[in-house]
């Protein structure tokens, strides 16, 4: 009884390792695993496999690898695949620019001066051979290290015949500059790929502005004569005497009253100008205030 159990068990292991193994032929190539949704898995293990396609049905990971089938994915097998990409990236173009100091992997050229930060948005740097950048065509000129010295002597170097008159450098987007400082130049324009300074031609020391014609002295002011002498002032006229100290006119009195012809003012005989104005007449104050006068101040002789 136990030598049967024991073969009724080897048996179903048999089944089961047969089961287990064996992949179907319509299963993809590589395959160590079907889905519950249908769908095959090609991974290594089986802990985690199918997850997302609701779990493994059935699984025959030790047939893929007896088969033949794709090798799993090793770390061997990524970096394979990985230097596959890379050879599969594109060719890099036949010439390079001459300052060319490096190739990204997307087959486009970097001239910067350091690899560090080098093909950034280029997939990175595939080769780098900035001592070979340096072998100058005949417009290149120089190495980028050895233009960058002749950029920083104060002699800088020849300005190209096809550069604008007055240039001072050549910016690396390619268009020339002709300030005089090389601090700041090429502002906008990628910076300074080659220095002119010096070489430029200078320009011409303005000449010295003629000296001011010499004016001639003023002429010294004519002395002004002084004033004569205001002949002696004459007299002025005396004034008339004060009305206290002239004589009254002759014919006043008896409650007559003097007017003053010219003014139309007459006065009583207390007043002070009684009888002694220059133009004036004695009359009742009646009459007087018929020829239109008024007593002096307002004041009326009558009590």
């Amino acid at each position: 009884m136990k030598a049967l159990l024991m073969s009724l068990t080897m048996s179903f292991g048999f089944l089961a390792v047969v089961a287990h193994a064996q992949a179907p032929a319509s299963a993809p190539a590589g395959s160590t695993g079907l889905c519950k949704d249908g769908s095959y898995y090609s991974g290594d293990s089986k802990k985690g496999a199918c997850r997302g396609h609701k779990g493994v049905k059935e699984w025959y990971g030790g047939a893929a690898a007896d088969a033949g089938a794709a090798p799993s994915k090793t770390k061997a097998s990524r970096k394979a695949k990985a230097d596959d990409a890379v050879a599969a990236a594109p060719a890099a173009p036949t010439a390079k620019p001459a300052d060319a100091t490096g190739l990204c992997k997307d087959g486009s050229y970097t001239t910067g001066d350091s690899k560090k930060g080098a093909c950034r948005g280029h997939k990175g740097v595939k080769e780098w051979y900035a001592a070979a950048a340096p072998a100058a065509s005949a417009d290149a000129g120089a190495t980028k290290t050895a233009s960058r010295t002749a950029r920083d002597d104060s002699a800088g170097t020849a300005a190209p015949a096809s550069a604008p008159a007055g240039s001072t450098g050549l910016c690396k987007d390619g268009t020339y500059y002709n300030g005089d400082s090389k601090k700041g130049a090429c502002r906008g324009h990628k910076g300074v790929k080659e220095w002119y300074g010096a070489a430029a031609a200078a320009p011409a020391a303005p000449s010295m502005p003629p000296p001011a014609p010499k004016l001639a002295p003023a002429p010294a002011p004519m002395p002004v004569p002084a004033p004569s002498a205001t002949p002696a002032a004459t007299h002025a006229p005396t004034p008339p005497p004060a009305p206290e100290t002239r004589t009254a006119a002759a014919g006043g009195g008896n409650g007559k009253v003097w007017l003053n012809t010219e003014t139309k003012v007459y006065h009583c005989p207390n007043d002070r100008y009684y009888g002694k104005t220059k133009q004036g007449e004695y009359m009742s104050e009646s009459d007087a205030i018929a020829k239109g006068a008024h007593g002096s101040h307002g004041k009326s002789c009558t009590p």
